[in-house]
C-alpha cells in the first residue's frame, strides 16, 4: 500500500491523497522530471480477490479509457502493476464533482453558485452540450461504447467552467444489438444508479443489462434535471416533474428537451446524440413561445413584402410601366435596407421585401447574408431559421441564375465560420460542394471553394467514423489551405481568415489522428507556426479595428493555443508559444 511521499515508477512522487473508495485510493502525484501533476489511482489487489464484478469493472475502465481521446474525458496514460496493487496513471483533473455541494464560484470561472441546490440554466446547458458531445463520440466508436451510469458525481467541474467525465467502471461495448463484456462475450451484469439509470436497465434481471446508446441519453436527461432544479431523482419521491413547475423562469425549450430524453420507452427519446446536441444548440427555438414569436415575425415580413409588391404594381398601366415601377420599388427598398443598422430586424425585413420584388437577384441574397452576420460576424440560430425558410421557397429558381455558385460559396463561408449550430459543418460542406459542382474553374472564388469543399468533407467524415478518412490526404488539403493565404490581404478577406482559423481548430480537436495516420509530429508543429506567422500580419489592436476583425484575431489565437496544448498532449512534442 502506497504512502504519502512514495515515488512510483521512479518518477511520480505522491504529494497528496485526494480520494478513497472501498478498494482504491486516488493520489495526486508530481513527475519529478517534468514537474507535471498527475492522478494515480491505486487499486488494492486484496479488494479484488473475492469480487469478480469489481475486477471486471476495473478492467473495463482501464481498457476503455486507454483508447479514448476527448477533451471532456479523463485520459489514462499508463497502467503499472505492483505485488499489492494496480496503479492507473491518469490526467489530473483540477476541480470537484458536480454532485458535491457548492455555494461559491470557482476561481477563474464564470460559473454561478448554487441556488436552492440548482445551478444556473446557462451553465447547465453549456455542460449539456459538452456531455452530449462526449456521448456522441463514445457512441460513434467501433463498436460503440455505452457509459451506463451518468450522474453528477461522475462529472468533474474544472476551474474554467468546463466538465470532464470520469469513472468508466460501468462502461461497456455495444455490438450486435446487445452489450458485450470486456472479453467480448454477450451479456453483462446489470448495473446502474436508481433514479438515474434508464428503465430498461433497472428492469433487466441481475445478469442481463438491456442498455443501449439511448440509455445514456436518458441518464443525461435525468442529470440535467437534477442540476437545473436541484431535485435529486434518486431520493424520495423519485419523480421527474416538468422543470418549470419547480423553477418557473426556466426555458420551455430546455423543459421539452429533458422531457424527451427521459421518456420511459427508448423509441420515444432522441435516437442519437446528434439530434440531442442540435436541440441543445437551438434550445430557444424548441421553446413554444419562441416559435410563436418567430411566426409573428415571419408574418410581418410577408405583409411588408406583399405591400411592396402592391405598391410596385399599383401605377402600372402597361407592361413597360409595370417594369419601370418594379425597378424603382426594388432600388428604393435596397437603398433603405443598406441604410439600416447592420443585422437589425428592420434591415433583414427590407432585404426580404426586395427579394419578393426581384427573387432572381443573387447579389441581394449575398448582401442579406452579410447583413445577418452584422458587425459581430455571427450567424445566429434565428438567422438560420429565416435563411432556411427563404431557401426552401427560392433555391429552385436561384439555382438557374449565373450568381448561384458564388452565393453557395458565401453560404459555405457563413455556416463554416459564423454559425455556432452543431450542423454548421454539414451545411457548409453541402454549400461548398454545390459551389464547386456548378461554378466555373475560372471564377475568382473557385479555388478556395475547392479547398474548403475538401476540408469540410474530411471534417464531416472524421466526426462520423474514423476509418473513413485518409489523414494524409486530409493533411495535404489543410496545408494547401494555409499556403493559399496572402497575409497582405487576409485582414479584409473572410475566406483567408477562415483558411487560417479552420486548420487551427482541426489541430486543436484531434492532432493524434494525423500523427497516427502517418504525418510527422514535426510537420504538425510547423503548420501551426505557419498559421501563427500568417495571422500575425492581421491588425488586431482593440479599438483600431472593427469588432468582427478583432473577434477573428482572438478566435485564431485561441484556436492556436488550444492546438499547441493538444499537440503536446497527444504527441509528447514540446510546442513553443
Amino acid at each position: 500500500m502506497l504512502r504519502l511521499g512514495d515515488v512510483v515508477d521512479g518518477k511520480y512522487r505522491l504529494v497528496d491523497r485526494i480520494g478513497a473508495g472501498g478498494m482504491s485510493i486516488v493520489w495526486q502525484a508530481r513527475n519529478d522530471r517534468s514537474n507535471k501533476i498527475w492522478a494515480v489511482k491505486e487499486v488494492l489487489r486484496s479488494g479484488l480477490i473475492n469480487d469478480r464484478v469489481a475486477e471486471m469493472a476495473l478492467l473495463a475502465e482501464i481498457d476503455t479509457l486507454k483508447h479514448l481521446r476527448h477533451d471532456n474525458i479523463v485520459a489514462i496514460s499508463d497502467v503499472l502493476e505492483t505485488p499489492d496493487s494496480l496503479l492507473i496513471l491518469m490526467d489530473f483533473v483540477e476541480g470537484r464533482p458536480l454532485g458535491q455541494a457548492r455555494t461559491e464560484n470557482l476561481q477563474g470561472s464564470d460559473t454561478v453558485g448554487l441556488v436552492d441546490g440548482a445551478f444556473a440554466q446557462d451553465d447547465v446547458i453549456r455542460w449539456a452540450k459538452q456531455l452530449a458531445g462526449v456521448f456522441e463520440y463514445l457512441h460513434s466508436r467501433t463498436p460503440p461504447i455505452v457509459y451506463r451510469d451518468l450522474k453528477p458525481s461522475n462529472i468533474m467541474l474544472k476551474p474554467n467552467g468546463d466538465v470532464v467525465l470520469i469513472d468508466f467502471g460501468t462502461a461497456r461495448r455495444w455490438a450486435g444489438g446487445q452489450l458485450q463484456s470486456i472479453s467480448g462475450a454477450a451479456g453483462t451484469v446489470a448495473l446502474g444508479t436508481y433514479g438515474y439509470a434508464a428503465p430498461e436497465v433497472l428492469m433487466g434481471d441481475v445478469n442481463t443489462d438491456r442498455a443501449d446508446p439511448r440509455s445514456d441519453i436518458y441518464s443525461l436527461g435525468v442529470t440535467l434535471y437534477h442540476l437545473v432544479t436541484g431535485h435529486n431523482p434518486s431520493e424520495p419521491p423519485y419523480e421527474i416533474h416538468p422543470i418549470r413547475q419547480i423553477r418557473p423562469n426556466l426555458s420551455g425549450g430546455l423543459e421539452k428537451i429533458i422531457r424527451r430524453c427521459t421518456q420511459a420507452n427508448p423509441d420515444d427519446r432522441y435516437q442519437n446524440c446528434a439530434e440531442l446536441l442540435y436541440d441543445l444548440q437551438h434550445y430557444q427555438e424548441v421553446d413554444d413561445d419562441y416559435r410563436r414569436r418567430l411566426k409573428r415575425r415571419v408574418a410581418v415580413f410577408g405583409l411588408a413584402a406583399g405591400l411592396a409588391v402592391i405598391l410596385a404594381g399599383a401605377g402600372a398601366v402597361c407592361t413597360a410601366a409595370a417594369a419601370n415601377a418594379r425597378n424603382a420599388s426594388f432600388d428604393q427598398i435596397i437603398n433603405v435596407a443598406r441604410n439600416q443598422t447592420p443585422g437589425s430586424e428592420e434591415q433583414i425585413a427590407q432585404y426580404l421585401n426586395a427579394i419578393d420584388v426581384k427573387p432572381d437577384q443573387s447579389d441581394v441574397y449575398r448582401e442579406m447574408l452579410e447583413a445577418m452576420r452584422g458587425d459581430t460576424e455571427e450567424f445566429t440560430s434565428e438567422d438560420h431559421t429565416v435563411w432556411s425558410d427563404l431557401m426552401a421557397s427560392r433555391s429552385q429558381e436561384l439555382a438557374e441564375t449565373a450568381g448561384w455558385p458564388e452565393l453557395q460559396y458565401q453560404v459555405g463561408l457563413t455556416y463554416g465560420f459564423f454559425y455556432a449550430g452543431s450542423d454548421g459543418d454539414a451545411a457548409a460542406g453541402t454549400a461548398f460542394e454545390e459551389a464547386v459542382a456548378t461554378g466555373s474553374p475560372d471564377a475568382d472564388f473557385y479555388g478556395q471553394a475547392e479547398l474548403f469543399n475538401q476540408v469540410f468533407g474530411f471534417r464531416a467524415r472524421a466526426a462520423q467514423k474514423l476509418g473513413q478518412v485518409d489523414y494524409q490526404e486530409y493533411w495535404a488539403a489543410l496545408t494547401q489551405m494555409v499556403e493559399s493565404v496572402d497575409s497582405a490581404t487576409a485582414q479584409t478577406d473572410v475566406a483567408a481568415i477562415g483558411a487560417l482559423l479552420l486548420p487551427a481548430r482541426v489541430l486543436a480537436g484531434y492532432p493524434d489522428r494525423f500523427v497516427n495516420g502517418g504525418v510527422p509530429a514535426g510537420e504538425v508543429v510547423a503548420l501551426m507556426d505557419q498559421i501563427e506567422d500568417k495571422s500575425s500580419g492581421l491588425v488586431c489592436l482593440p479599438g483600431a479595428v472593427d469588432a468582427a476583425v478583432e473577434q477573428d484575431c482572438q478566435a485564431i489565437a485561441e484556436a492556436l493555443a488550444d492546438a499547441r496544448t493538444s499537440v503536446a498532449r497527444h504527441t509528447g512534442t514540446e510546442v513553443g508559444q
